[in-house]
């Protein structure tokens, strides 16, 4: 039985156990570690409940003192039929949700990892945007913007993690005096490494609420 995971807390797992590994490798002291593992096992459970064989199976991978990289990545690749991939929508899909958009340069859903993808974001040179497709409550929806050619170290407001970031600007809707305002947040440059550090739905949720 699968578990229907959400990229989300599917990056979030890996991110667990991406710390517990560093931990293996840099702690010496085992009560630390033990510490570190307990916290590790009841974030486990707040997302995969105790009573599914699949939490054993990440815990006995998990709680091991020798794990590194190399056998997590081997253990994930196995672990990615428990999550439900981000669903590739038609061109004709896209381009209705983009509809005021000329000349849409749509992204290469085949080249992205779709069970790594809260949403889909990708950057159009051309024109200096970033477009962003996520579904909201099972129906497809968008938002873009401009994006700053400039990249620095920064807060991303969607994954809530220190990266390279730039200003995303967009047309939010009118205000009292019947105007557009435009609205600006730092975010990821690159989506997906913004999907990958993003562990709370809730980041992009409050992302896409402070726009409108």
């Amino acid at each position: 039985m699968t578990l229907n995971l959400q990229p989300y807390q599917y990056m979030e797992l890996r991110h667990i156990v991406n710390n517990l590994i560093d931990n293996y490798k840099s702690v010496n002291d085992p009560r630390t570690v033990d510490a570190v593992q307990s916290l590790a096992v009841e974030r486990i459970h707040q997302i995969i409940p105790a009573d599914q064989p699949e939490a054993d199976r990440l815990l006995g991978v998990a709680l091991n003192h020798q794990l590194r990289r190399e056998a997590a990545n081997k253990f994930w690749a196995t672990f990615k039929d428990n999550v439900v991939p981000f669903a590739v929508p038609t061109s004709k899909q896209v381009e209705k949700v983009f509809r005021k958009v000329k000349k849409l340069k749509q992204p290469n859903f085949n080249a992205l990892e779709l069970s790594e993808q809260t949403f889909i974001g990708w950057n159009d040179i051309a024109t200096q945007r970033k477009y962003m497709l996520y579904y909201d409550d099972n129906k497809l929806a968008g938002v873009y913007g401009d994006l700053s050619v400039s990249v620095i170290k920064g807060f991303c407001t969607i994954c809530h993690q220190e990266s390279n970031v730039s200003l995303f600007t967009a047309i939010s809707k009118k205000g009292s005096e019947g105007r557009y305002t435009k609205k600006g947040n730092y975010i990821c440059h690159d989506s997906i490494r913004c999907n990958q550090q993003l562990y709370r739905r809730e980041g992009f949720d409050q992302f896409l609420a402070d726009l409108k």
